[in-house]
């Protein structure tokens, strides 16, 4: 864990609420590595994990090296990014506020539109740069705004700050999280510093009950079968380069230096001549250098040969099992353990990778609901705050995501149940449930003449004023469903062009 600085009470606040004037430009860097202070020996007894900035690089380094990892990382943030988002319109919520988030995230049925997080930023970056928070530990992003004339609200942007920068962290006299330290770089032999105020950053914490505002990454767990995975190999890779090019040993042909190498005298060879020539031997081969000009003249009489056998030198097998060892711990303990069935030795059975692939939706829930539990919490209530201040907090809506995106819902596999229990107005239709329906099923909305849930209630009971909704727009005719009037439209914009 980073450094603590405490501030005065009198301050805190100040980091906590809005600026009188919304920063139009963000708050901090992006893209500067530092050097984190050190955490305490009580957290951490790994080095690469006792800092903010190793802990970064070394996660950084776990996802570049490893399949297993990066599959595991891509596959469940690719389910995350793949739930369906919106916000319910529902029943003392202020429809005009769901409509107006929708179109800020570009979700619902702004989804194609993209948006307005930023030039940079769209619904899926930001959740996966939030999801990187289970990877590092935690996560920041500062909020930037803009006042947009065309719509009358306040788009909030928002920008990453890398999880390399963050230094030390801001807290009051009762250790409550108010502000960010970031490390941006060296001036002149001084560090420079930027202050993110949490009221203008949204910051998640994975696990903060285990590692405080640092968090725990999910890698933690991973990192020693990690460095012993790259450690095998890298033993196989010099164990194949050494067979590839396999050590060789220098031998004396006796027949054909007995033969060619008498004296001029005809005197056959002694014993003395063959130890001199094995002598000359090694030390020419001892000072040959494996360069573009290294060479040596080798007389007739001399061999080389390999030092041993190829087969009996090079035997893989036991470094790569220990190798796929370290992978299925991984994968098993980041839910992935499913897709490594089918190797040699390292299967398993059909209902046991039906068990740990349905593990990964109940994950990819949590996650989600994670995740928008901190937007929502902290983003989303500013940009109500900010362009919504006349409404009361419980009219407030917040975005949430279909359940049945992720998880097979139970009325697509029993259709028939389903519908027996609407027929027989055990389930009572509503427009959240066809919403959700669609969803589910990744149908299209239905056309805005189409009728909704309402009508079709009020054509089965034989009018609109003997259905409960009917009934209840009838004493508050301003909270009914507005509608669309065209020619009312055009004759509203014509009186404005005249007036101008």
């Amino acid at each position: 864990m980073g450094s603590l600085y405490r501030i005065a009470a009198q301050r805190a606040q100040s980091y906590l609420e809005l600026p009188e004037e919304l920063p139009t430009r963000p708050a901090g860097y992006s893209g500067t590595s530092i050097v984190g202070g050190r955490l305490g020996t009580e957290y951490e007894h790994n080095v690469e994990w006792a800092t903010p900035r190793a802990r970064a690089l070394v996660v950084s380094k776990m996802l570049r090296t490893s399949s297993i990892l990066a599959l595991a990382e891509e596959y469940l943030s690719g389910r995350v990014t793949a739930c369906k988002l919106h916000v319910p319109r529902q029943e003392g919520k202020s429809a005009e506020a769901a409509e107006a988030i929708e179109r800020w995230l570009g979700i619902g049925e702004f989804e194609d539109a993209g948006g307005r997080l930023g030039s940079n930023m769209a619904i899926d970056d930001l959740l996966r740069h939030m999801l990187s928070a289970r990877i590092y530990g935690n996560a920041a992003l500062s909020e930037a705004w803009e006042y947009d004339e065309a719509s009358g609200l306040y788009w909030c942007s928002l920008h990453r700050r890398r999880q390399e920068s963050y230094d030390a962290y801001i807290t009051d006299e009762s250790e409550r999280l108010l502000g960010i330290v970031q490390r941006v770089g060296y001036t002149r032999g001084h560090i420079d510093r930027r202050v993110l105020p949490l009221g203008e950053t949204l910051f998640i914490a994975h696990r903060p009950d285990l590692g405080w505002f640092d968090g725990r990454s999910v890698l933690r767990p991973c990192y020693p079968h990690w460095r012993s995975e790259q450690l095998r190999y890298r033993l196989e890779d010099l164990a194949a380069n050494k067979w590839a090019d396999p050590p060789q040993r220098g031998v004396l042909d006796v027949d054909r230096f007995a033969r060619f190498a008498n004296g001029g005298d005809g005197a056959p060879v002694s014993r003395d001549d063959y130890t001199t020539e094995i002598a000359g031997m090694k030390n020419k081969l001892e000072g040959l250098h494996s360069d573009e000009n290294g060479h040596i003249l080798m007389a007739d009489w001399w061999k080389l040969e390999e030092a041993s056998s190829r087969a009996a030198a090079y035997n893989p097998e036991p470094l790569l099992r220990s190798a796929e060892h370290h992978q299925r711990v991984m994968a098993e303990r980041l839910y992935v353990a499913w897709m490594t069935q089918g190797r040699k030795g390292d299967g398993g059975s059909r209902s046991m990778v039906d068990t740990q692939s349905s593990v990964v939706q109940d994950a990819t829930v949590d996650c989600l609901q994670w995740i928008l539990n901190a937007l929502n919490r902290q983003t989303v209530r500013r940009f109500l705050k900010v362009n919504f201040s006349n409404l009361d907090p419980s009219e407030w809506p917040f975005v949430t995501f279909e359940r049945g995106s992720i998880t097979t819902p139970w009325w697509q596999k029993n259709a028939q149940a389903f519908a027996s229990f609407v027929s027989q107005n055990i389930l009572t239709m509503s427009e959240e449930d066809e919403r959700a329906i669609r969803a589910a099923s990744d149908l299209p909305p239905p056309p805005a003449e189409a009728p909704d849930a309402v009508d079709r209630q009020a054509l089965n009971a034989g009018g609109r004023m003997k259905t409960p909704a009917g009934q209840r727009e009838s004493r508050k005719p301003g909270l009914s469903k507005k509608s669309s009037n065209p020619f009312v439209e055009r004759l509203v914009e014509r009186e404005e062009e005249e007036e101008e």
